[in-house]
Protein backbone atom coordinates (compact mmCIF):
# COMPACT_ATOMS: atom_id res chain seq x y z
CA UNK A 1 0.00 0.00 0.00
CA UNK A 2 1.25 3.50 -0.81
CA UNK A 3 0.92 6.57 1.40
CA UNK A 4 -1.77 8.02 -0.89
CA UNK A 5 -3.77 4.80 -0.67
CA UNK A 6 -3.40 4.76 3.12
CA UNK A 7 -4.54 8.39 3.38
CA UNK A 8 -7.52 7.76 1.10
CA UNK A 9 -8.49 4.73 3.20
CA UNK A 10 -8.29 6.80 6.38
CA UNK A 11 -10.46 9.59 4.96
CA UNK A 12 -13.06 7.16 3.61
CA UNK A 13 -13.13 5.23 6.88
CA UNK A 14 -13.64 8.32 9.04
CA UNK A 15 -16.26 9.89 6.81
CA UNK A 16 -18.30 6.67 6.73
CA UNK A 17 -17.87 5.85 10.43
CA UNK A 18 -21.24 4.51 11.65
CA UNK A 19 -20.59 5.48 15.25
CA UNK A 20 -20.01 9.19 15.75
CA UNK A 21 -20.61 9.27 19.49
CA UNK A 22 -17.71 9.41 21.96
CA UNK A 23 -18.83 8.55 25.49
CA UNK A 24 -17.66 9.99 28.79
CA UNK A 25 -16.91 13.56 27.73
CA UNK A 26 -17.02 16.20 30.45
CA UNK A 27 -17.16 19.92 29.80
CA UNK A 28 -14.78 20.31 32.75
CA UNK A 29 -11.94 18.48 30.99
CA UNK A 30 -9.50 20.82 29.31
CA UNK A 31 -6.14 20.73 27.55
CA UNK A 32 -4.56 17.54 26.24
CA UNK A 33 -6.75 15.33 28.45
CA UNK A 34 -9.81 16.45 26.50
CA UNK A 35 -8.39 14.95 23.33
CA UNK A 36 -7.59 11.46 24.62
CA UNK A 37 -11.07 9.93 24.07
CA UNK A 38 -10.98 11.16 20.47
CA UNK A 39 -7.57 9.58 19.86
CA UNK A 40 -9.06 6.28 21.02
CA UNK A 41 -12.10 6.83 18.81
CA UNK A 42 -9.95 7.49 15.74
CA UNK A 43 -7.75 4.49 16.47
CA UNK A 44 -10.70 2.12 16.98
CA UNK A 45 -12.53 3.46 13.93
CA UNK A 46 -9.50 2.93 11.69
CA UNK A 47 -8.86 -0.49 13.20
CA UNK A 48 -12.43 -1.53 12.38
CA UNK A 49 -11.67 -0.59 8.78
CA UNK A 50 -8.79 -3.06 8.72
CA UNK A 51 -5.91 -0.59 9.05
CA UNK A 52 -2.81 -1.49 11.07
CA UNK A 53 -3.15 1.33 13.59
CA UNK A 54 -1.63 2.06 16.99
CA UNK A 55 -1.47 4.69 19.69
CA UNK A 56 2.05 6.09 19.78
CA UNK A 57 3.13 4.17 22.89
CA UNK A 58 1.63 0.95 21.50
CA UNK A 59 3.56 1.29 18.28
CA UNK A 60 7.02 1.17 19.84
CA UNK A 61 6.10 -2.02 21.69
CA UNK A 62 4.86 -3.53 18.42
CA UNK A 63 8.05 -2.56 16.58
CA UNK A 64 10.35 -4.04 19.19
CA UNK A 65 8.36 -7.29 19.34
CA UNK A 66 8.33 -7.73 15.55
CA UNK A 67 12.00 -6.83 15.06
CA UNK A 68 13.04 -9.23 17.81
CA UNK A 69 11.06 -11.96 16.07
CA UNK A 70 12.99 -11.14 12.88
CA UNK A 71 16.31 -11.67 14.67
CA UNK A 72 17.25 -8.08 15.49
CA UNK A 73 19.21 -7.53 18.72
CA UNK A 74 18.78 -4.45 20.92
CA UNK A 75 21.55 -2.47 19.22
CA UNK A 76 20.22 -3.23 15.75
CA UNK A 77 16.70 -2.23 16.79
CA UNK A 78 17.94 1.08 18.22
CA UNK A 79 20.01 1.80 15.12
CA UNK A 80 17.14 0.93 12.79
CA UNK A 81 14.70 3.24 14.57
CA UNK A 82 16.90 6.25 15.28
CA UNK A 83 19.26 6.19 12.30
CA UNK A 84 17.37 4.60 9.40
CA UNK A 85 13.84 5.97 9.71
CA UNK A 86 12.41 9.38 8.89
CA UNK A 87 10.41 9.48 12.13
CA UNK A 88 12.81 8.01 14.76
CA UNK A 89 13.47 10.42 17.66
CA UNK A 90 10.56 12.67 16.72
CA UNK A 91 8.09 9.89 17.49
CA UNK A 92 9.87 7.58 19.94
CA UNK A 93 11.87 8.53 23.03
CA UNK A 94 14.98 6.72 24.21
CA UNK A 95 13.20 5.94 27.48
CA UNK A 96 10.32 4.33 25.61
CA UNK A 97 12.67 2.20 23.55
CA UNK A 98 14.67 1.04 26.58
CA UNK A 99 11.43 0.11 28.34
CA UNK A 100 10.10 -1.79 25.34
CA UNK A 101 13.39 -3.68 24.95
CA UNK A 102 12.84 -4.96 28.51
CA UNK A 103 9.44 -6.28 27.37
CA UNK A 104 7.73 -3.70 29.57
CA UNK A 105 4.92 -1.33 28.61
CA UNK A 106 6.42 1.95 27.32
CA UNK A 107 5.33 5.21 28.98
CA UNK A 108 3.61 7.96 27.04
CA UNK A 109 5.98 10.30 25.19
CA UNK A 110 4.42 13.76 25.46
CA UNK A 111 6.83 15.31 22.93
CA UNK A 112 6.05 12.81 20.18
CA UNK A 113 4.88 14.25 16.87
CA UNK A 114 2.35 11.41 16.70
CA UNK A 115 -0.83 10.64 18.59
CA UNK A 116 -1.64 7.71 16.33
CA UNK A 117 0.48 5.75 13.86
CA UNK A 118 -0.63 3.74 10.85
CA UNK A 119 1.80 1.16 9.50
CA UNK A 120 0.89 0.55 5.88
CA UNK A 121 3.82 -1.66 4.87
CA UNK A 122 3.91 -5.43 4.68
CA UNK A 123 7.09 -6.53 6.47
CA UNK A 124 8.15 -4.32 9.37
CA UNK A 125 11.80 -5.37 9.11
CA UNK A 126 11.90 -4.12 5.49
CA UNK A 127 9.21 -1.44 5.46
CA UNK A 128 9.99 0.40 8.69
CA UNK A 129 9.50 3.74 6.93
CA UNK A 130 6.01 2.90 5.68
CA UNK A 131 4.63 4.81 8.62
CA UNK A 132 1.99 7.53 8.63
CA UNK A 133 1.86 9.90 11.59
CA UNK A 134 -1.56 11.14 12.68
CA UNK A 135 -2.12 14.08 15.00
CA UNK A 136 -5.66 14.38 16.37
CA UNK A 137 -7.18 17.73 17.33
CA UNK A 138 -10.67 18.05 18.81
CA UNK A 139 -12.87 21.06 19.44
CA UNK A 140 -16.12 21.55 21.33
CA UNK A 141 -18.28 23.65 19.01
CA UNK A 142 -20.00 25.32 21.97
CA UNK A 143 -16.75 26.88 23.20
CA UNK A 144 -15.29 30.07 21.82
CA UNK A 145 -11.56 29.60 22.07
CA UNK A 146 -8.45 30.42 20.14
CA UNK A 147 -7.28 27.91 17.52
CA UNK A 148 -5.46 24.94 19.09
CA UNK A 149 -1.72 24.47 19.26
CA UNK A 150 -0.94 22.34 16.23
CA UNK A 151 2.79 21.85 16.38
CA UNK A 152 5.97 23.73 17.27
CA UNK A 153 7.20 25.56 14.17
CA UNK A 154 10.78 25.29 15.40
CA UNK A 155 10.45 21.54 15.89
CA UNK A 156 9.16 21.18 12.34
CA UNK A 157 12.20 23.02 11.01
CA UNK A 158 14.51 20.86 13.13
CA UNK A 159 12.69 17.78 11.84
CA UNK A 160 13.11 18.99 8.26
CA UNK A 161 16.82 19.60 8.76
CA UNK A 162 17.39 16.15 10.25
CA UNK A 163 15.29 14.54 7.53
CA UNK A 164 17.39 16.14 4.79
CA UNK A 165 20.61 15.03 6.50
CA UNK A 166 19.37 11.43 6.62
CA UNK A 167 18.12 11.67 3.04
CA UNK A 168 21.70 12.08 1.86
CA UNK A 169 22.13 8.40 2.73
CA UNK A 170 18.54 7.24 2.28
CA UNK A 171 16.91 9.41 -0.45
CA UNK A 172 13.50 7.73 -0.22
CA UNK A 173 12.97 9.08 3.31
CA UNK A 174 11.69 12.42 2.01
CA UNK A 175 8.93 10.70 0.06
CA UNK A 176 8.07 8.47 3.03
CA UNK A 177 7.79 11.31 5.59
CA UNK A 178 4.10 12.10 6.00
CA UNK A 179 1.99 13.68 8.74
CA UNK A 180 -1.74 14.22 8.62
CA UNK A 181 -3.95 16.19 11.00
CA UNK A 182 -7.43 15.02 11.88
CA UNK A 183 -9.75 17.67 13.25
CA UNK A 184 -12.80 16.42 15.14
CA UNK A 185 -15.55 18.94 15.90
CA UNK A 186 -18.30 17.93 18.28
CA UNK A 187 -21.19 18.94 20.52
CA UNK A 188 -21.60 17.58 24.06
CA UNK A 189 -24.94 16.18 25.17
CA UNK A 190 -25.49 14.04 28.27
CA UNK A 191 -21.73 13.52 28.74
CA UNK A 192 -21.39 12.21 25.21
CA UNK A 193 -19.62 13.93 22.34
CA UNK A 194 -21.63 13.89 19.14
CA UNK A 195 -19.18 14.36 16.28
CA UNK A 196 -20.51 16.92 13.83
CA UNK A 197 -17.60 17.31 11.41
CA UNK A 198 -14.29 15.61 10.63
CA UNK A 199 -11.49 17.20 8.62
CA UNK A 200 -8.31 15.53 7.37
CA UNK A 201 -5.38 17.64 6.16
CA UNK A 202 -1.93 16.74 4.83
CA UNK A 203 0.54 18.77 6.88
CA UNK A 204 3.21 19.03 4.19
CA UNK A 205 0.63 20.25 1.68
CA UNK A 206 -0.51 23.21 3.79
CA UNK A 207 -0.33 26.66 2.21
CA UNK A 208 2.14 28.46 4.49
CA UNK A 209 1.22 31.83 2.97
CA UNK A 210 -2.22 31.71 4.60
CA UNK A 211 -1.01 30.10 7.82
CA UNK A 212 -1.73 32.21 10.94
CA UNK A 213 1.23 34.00 12.56
CA UNK A 214 3.48 31.76 14.64
CA UNK A 215 2.89 32.33 18.36
CA UNK A 216 6.37 32.87 19.79
CA UNK A 217 4.86 33.54 23.23
CA UNK A 218 3.28 30.07 23.32
CA UNK A 219 6.15 27.63 22.76
CA UNK A 220 6.57 28.82 19.15
CA UNK A 221 3.35 27.09 18.21
CA UNK A 222 1.50 27.05 14.94
CA UNK A 223 -2.09 27.66 16.05
CA UNK A 224 -4.69 26.73 13.47
CA UNK A 225 -8.06 25.00 13.35
CA UNK A 226 -7.81 21.92 11.17
CA UNK A 227 -11.03 22.93 9.43
CA UNK A 228 -9.43 26.26 8.44
CA UNK A 229 -6.24 24.75 7.03
CA UNK A 230 -5.81 25.27 3.30
CA UNK A 231 -3.89 22.70 1.29
CA UNK A 232 -1.92 23.41 -1.86
CA UNK A 233 -1.60 20.17 -3.85
CA UNK A 234 1.08 21.68 -6.09
CA UNK A 235 3.78 22.00 -3.43
CA UNK A 236 6.22 19.33 -2.30
CA UNK A 237 7.87 18.86 1.09
CA UNK A 238 10.96 20.85 0.19
CA UNK A 239 8.84 23.82 -0.85
CA UNK A 240 6.76 23.54 2.31
CA UNK A 241 9.84 23.53 4.53
CA UNK A 242 11.39 26.36 2.55
CA UNK A 243 8.24 28.47 2.90
CA UNK A 244 7.93 27.72 6.62
CA UNK A 245 11.58 28.62 7.22
CA UNK A 246 11.10 31.97 5.48
CA UNK A 247 7.90 32.67 7.42
CA UNK A 248 9.58 31.74 10.71
CA UNK A 249 12.59 34.00 10.17
CA UNK A 250 10.52 36.99 9.04
CA UNK A 251 8.08 36.73 11.94
CA UNK A 252 10.87 36.04 14.45
CA UNK A 253 12.70 39.20 13.44
CA UNK A 254 9.52 41.27 13.83
CA UNK A 255 8.81 39.61 17.19
CA UNK A 256 12.30 40.25 18.52
CA UNK A 257 12.31 43.85 17.30
CA UNK A 258 9.04 44.51 19.15
CA UNK A 259 10.24 42.69 22.25
CA UNK A 260 13.51 44.63 22.23
CA UNK A 261 11.57 47.89 21.97
CA UNK A 262 9.32 46.92 24.90
CA UNK A 263 12.24 45.83 27.06
CA UNK A 264 14.15 49.02 26.23
CA UNK A 265 11.17 51.12 27.35
CA UNK A 266 11.03 49.27 30.67
CA UNK A 267 14.77 49.63 31.23
CA UNK A 268 14.79 53.32 30.30
CA UNK A 269 11.93 53.97 32.74
CA UNK A 270 13.66 51.95 35.44
CA UNK A 271 16.87 53.98 35.00
CA UNK A 272 14.89 57.24 35.13
CA UNK A 273 13.21 56.19 38.38
CA UNK A 274 16.52 55.09 39.91
CA UNK A 275 18.09 58.41 39.01
CA UNK A 276 15.10 60.27 40.43
CA UNK A 277 15.18 58.27 43.65
CA UNK A 278 18.90 58.81 44.19
CA UNK A 279 18.55 62.52 43.53
CA UNK A 280 15.55 63.00 45.80
CA UNK A 281 16.15 60.24 48.36
CA UNK A 282 16.75 62.61 51.25
CA UNK A 283 13.55 64.51 50.54
CA UNK A 284 11.48 61.33 50.32
CA UNK A 285 12.26 60.24 53.88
Amino acid sequence: MSYEMAKSSIIECLMKAPNRIVAGISKRIHGSAAGLPFEDWVKNTLKNCGLNVFLQEEFIGYIVKKLKESGFNAKAIENSIFEKTWWGPYVVSETQLKTALKNEKPPVYQQSLADIIVFYGRDLSRDLNDVLIINVKSHDESKLSRPPNIISALRVLEFGKDLLVKAQRYPNLIEKANIIFIGIYYAVKDSNAHITNIYVKDFFKLNVKVMPPINFDAAIQIQWHVRDMIEDPTIDKLTFLENLAEKYLNEWQIFMKERTRNVKEIIDELKRLIEFYRKHRSKLK
